[in-house]
């Protein structure tokens, strides 16, 4: 009895050791596999990890994609700057080391002295002096360390706002080509400076600094623009001390080829241009509307044309003002009692309002309107940036009435872009085909085309005859008309003028418009011209055409 007892307890036992090995054993393999996981299959983010956060990096590129024109000039990330790079926990905060600091950086030493007392992280200050590297201070000034680093922006650069700016913090795109193609452009600095530390991120003796180059990047972007154009155009805008806008673009391809905003601001001190009461932040060639003015009349005179309500030959009657219900709007010729007798072809030419007027009534508002959508008003272009604006074309109430009188010659409640009115302008040179303007072109690696924006299929807005008729309606502009003060290069060009009445703070300005091609037998280059408050297209925006026009043709344009 006592022995088969005995026998049960042993096998008990027996059961309960087995029962332990075997979770022993399982506990064994499990953390055999979780070292296996750890050591393995995971070695590689477990060590990056662990240099994280041991190394402190400093980027010393922009660490962004580059922008490039359509020649691969580069638009951003042109210059290196010498920076100095101060580590907190090693620079001792003393006369001697602020003062040297303070003589490299022309920054004042106390400022400097409560910057660095206060700072947990490295502190970048840009080097304004010339630096004597025989200087043994540069070597002997603990937590000190002198790197060029390749500027993201240049001084007030070219194409400024259509590339935009960033935030010089998460360096997010925050305008501009920056914001809208911030997903592309934003990646990881391809080479950065790195400093050792301790458990309490403390500077390692003996480890010292390394410059580190990842093959990590981003993306490049190539754009349309083409970068002597855009240098052209901009020094044209500031030689001549105006505001405005300037567009350029391909008349065959689409392709926008500059795009001049005035005046201009530096990214480098954004904040001190977000804090200013003034319009420099904004891209006037998208981002503000204007009356057309004149410009407009284009609009009119392809509706009465696809009608086949007007020919050009066709004789109008002004008496140098017309009166539309209570209102009375008058021609350009009031003061010598109007045009008298005039053909269409002329009246174009002259931007007589009694004659757009008298047709603008014939036509009927709605017609004028249906013309202008055709040609893309009152919708974006989308060209790729967040900030355009769609300008306003006037619908119901406000078509009735007297309202015929201020549209049909690009006044009343009509607001468009720069940008709208050169794609108009490019429709008309190309014969009537519509050709999408656009500015992005292609994704770049290491100058490699990855790939190729997409671009909206063309498609026909004016028939080609009638398309003709404008062409010579504008190219009369440029030999008897508004903008014959051209000169000699009235019988290569053609274009319209347009000078709109605005207000401004309840007071009333005038802003000066010119849009045309180039030349006029084979259109290459539509151009369009806005000066902000300029006054007379004719006598503004056309001279400013004209010097634009003369600096292509003598770089062979």
């Amino acid at each position: 009895m006592r022995k088969e007892k005995r026998n049960q307890t042993e096998k008990v036992y027996i059961k309960r050791l087995l029962f332990i090995g075997a979770l022993y054993s399982i506990i064994v393999l499990l953390l055999i596999g979780r070292l296996f996981y750890i050591q393995v299959l995971r070695h590689d983010f477990y060590v990056k990890e662990v240099n994280r956060q041991r190394q402190l990096n400093i980027p010393i590129n922009s660490g962004r994609g580059i922008l490039f024109d359509r020649n691969f000039i580069p638009l951003t990330d042109r210059n290196n700057k010498k920076i100095a790079v101060i580590f907190p926990q090693l620079f001792v905060v003393n006369e001697e080391g602020l003062d040297f600091l303070s003589q490299i950086t022309g920054e004042n030493p106390v400022h400097l002295g409560y910057r660095i007392g206060y700072a947990s992280y490295p502190i970048e200050i840009p080097i304004t002096e010339e630096i004597d590297w025989q200087d043994r201070r540069i070597l002997n000034t603990r937590g000190l360390f002198i790197v060029d680093k390749r500027q993201r922006y240049e001084n007030y650069p070219v194409l400024t706002h259509v590339i935009g700016y960033i935030n010089q913090v998460d360096k997010k795109g925050m305008a501009g080509l920056e914001k809208s193609l911030d997903h592309l452009l934003m990646g990881t600095p391809t080479q950065i400076l790195a400093a050792t530390l301790d458990g309490r991120k403390r500077f390692l003796p003996g480890e010292g600094f390394s410059v580190v180059s990842s093959p990590l990047g981003q993306k490049d972007i190539r754009l349309t623009i083409d970068y002597l154009l855009q240098k052209i155009a901009e020094e044209v805008m500031d030689q001549e001390h105006k505001e405005g806008a300037i567009i350029i673009s391909n008349v065959e391809t689409g392709e926008i080829l500059a795009m001049v905003s005035r005046p201009n601001y530096n990214p480098n001190t954004i904040a001190k241009h977000i804090e200013s009461s003034g319009d420099e932040l904004f891209n006037k060639g998208i981002q503000m509307t204007f009356p057309p003015g004149s410009i407009f009349k284009i609009v009119v005179a392809a509706a009465a044309i696809e009608k086949e309500m007007v020919a050009l030959e066709e004789t109008f009657y002004c008496t140098g003002s017309e009166q539309i219900g209570n209102i009375e709007i008058r021609c350009n010729a009031h003061n010598r009692d109007g045009n008298g007798e005039i053909t269409f072809e002329k009246a174009f030419a002259e931007s007589c309002n009694s004659v757009f007027i008298q047709l603008g009534q014939k036509l009927g508002a709605e017609s004028i309107i249906e013309a202008a959508k055709r040609f893309g008003f009152g919708e974006k272009i989308d060209i790729g940036l967040q900030e355009e604006e769609i300008g306003n074309l006037p619908s119901g109430d406000h078509l009735l009435g007297p309202a015929i009188g201020n549209i049909a010659i690009g006044q009343g409640t009509i607001e468009v872009t720069p940008l709208q009115v050169n794609q108009m302008t490019q429709i008309i040179a190309n014969n009537g085909m519509k050709k999408n303007l656009h500015i992005l072109k292609d994704i770049l690696n290491n100058y490699e085309i990855l790939e190729t924006f997409d671009t909206k299929d063309s498609y026909r807005v004016l028939s080609q005859k009638n398309a003709k008729q404008l062409q010579k309606l504008m190219e009369t502009v440029m030999m008897e008309g508004t903008g014959k003060n051209i000169g000699q290069l009235a019988k290569t060009t053609a274009g319209k003028t347009g000078t709109a009445q605005a207000a401004k703070r309840g007071n009333t300005v005038l802003h000066a418009w010119f849009t045309g091609y180039y030349p006029a037998t084979h259109p290459e280059y539509a151009i369009t011209v806005l000066i902000q408050e300029g006054g007379s297209g004719g006598a503004v925006a056309v001279p400013v055409f004209q010097k634009i026009l003369e600096k292509m043709m003598a770089v062979g344009y």
